[in-house]
């Protein structure tokens, strides 16, 4: 009778793990197909408007260190807007310029003109090259998009995830810009979302979850160059544009701390900044439900942001 009684309290709990492994795998799954059933409509809706939107120049280059090229969507009248470069996002190997049209759908009705420049990826990069990119995207801004009705003097830098690493490197390691014969001090403000600001800090915590970084790694040059590829890094010195960080307090991916270190080095630092948290937002979704609603909080913030 103990032994009934012992094995059947060994099947319940062997019921109750399977259960769990059952639901947390259908809860990954969910997710998963959330994301990249947001990420094909995305695609979809850029598609239609890069068809259609008379306003768009698609395919500029920019770079004399490569062959890369960026979109401006432009505005239908006037001058003189107030200019995002938005650099996407992509685990630094994924992803292109053309898939995030609608950030450009989502912001040209908040009266701004809106720059998508592409990168090159990983493998065929590592940080070092894409960073000198988007610091030539933002050069190449600066210097003409007066003539796409843009404003050289309000120019903000963004990115999401990669991206806003990436332009982070560049809004606040002033190297990357004085190559291109410009200043940090020129770009009118930092939009950070859902970013990787302290690479070695991502990895530990990644090693504790018993996760690896190996594209991460290799990205930033093993683990000796985590410090000098990381944004927060340089916001110790305290020069480049005032800060906003938007982050979901529910990301898996990148956890809300890394904005809110972010935050506190740069402010400590003597530089402006806000945070945004979203209170149940994960890595992407805030951003992928922002591609289908212009009344979306990221819209309505970053119209905030650009318009003061």
């Amino acid at each position: 009778m103990k032994n009934q009684r012992r094995n059947a309290c060994r099947l319940v709990k062997v019921a109750a793990l399977v259960l769990a492994i059952a639901a947390v795998t259908s809860c990954t799954l969910l997710r998963t197909a959330s994301f990249y059933g947001g990420m094909y409509r995305a695609h979809r809706a850029g598609v239609r408007f890069r068809r259609t939107y008379e306003h768009l120049q698609t395919d500029v280059p920019f770079s004399s260190h490569s062959n890369v090229t960026l979109d401006i969507y432009g505005q239908s009248e006037d001058s003189g807007y107030p200019v995002l470069i938005f650099v996407h996002g992509g685990g630094w190997n994924s992803y292109d310029k053309e898939l995030f049209a609608p950030v450009a759908m989502q912001l040209l009705p908040q009266k701004m003109v809106v720059v998508i420049p592409g990168y090159t990826l990983f493998p065929e990069a590592t940080y070092q090259r894409m960073a000198r990119e988007v610091a030539d995207a933002t050069a190449w801004v600066f210097e003409n998009i007066g003539a796409y009705g843009g404003d050289p003097a309000r120019v903000y830098l963004s990115g999401h995830s990669a991206g806003a690493h990436l332009s982070g490197l560049v809004s606040y390691d002033p190297r990357w810009l004085a190559d291109a014969g410009h200043s940090t001090e020129e770009i009118r403000g930092w939009i950070g979302l859902s970013g990787v600001y302290d690479t070695a800090r991502h990895a530990t915590r990644r090693e504790s979850l018993g996760l690896e970084s190996p594209i991460m790694t290799a990205v930033m040059g093993g683990p000796e160059g985590f410090s000098a590829a990381s944004p927060e890094t340089y916001a110790a010195l305290g020069t480049g544009p005032p800060a906003w960080l938007i982050h979901g307090d529910a990301d898996e991916t990148v956890p809300v701390t890394e904005s809110i270190h972010m935050n506190t080095a740069l402010r400590t630092a003597g530089v402006e900044t806000e945070l945004i948290v979203y209170p149940g937002a994960g890595h992407s979704d805030f951003l992928l439900g922002a591609l289908s609603d212009d009344e979306a909080q990221l819209i309505l913030d970053i119209g905030r942001i650009v318009r003061q």
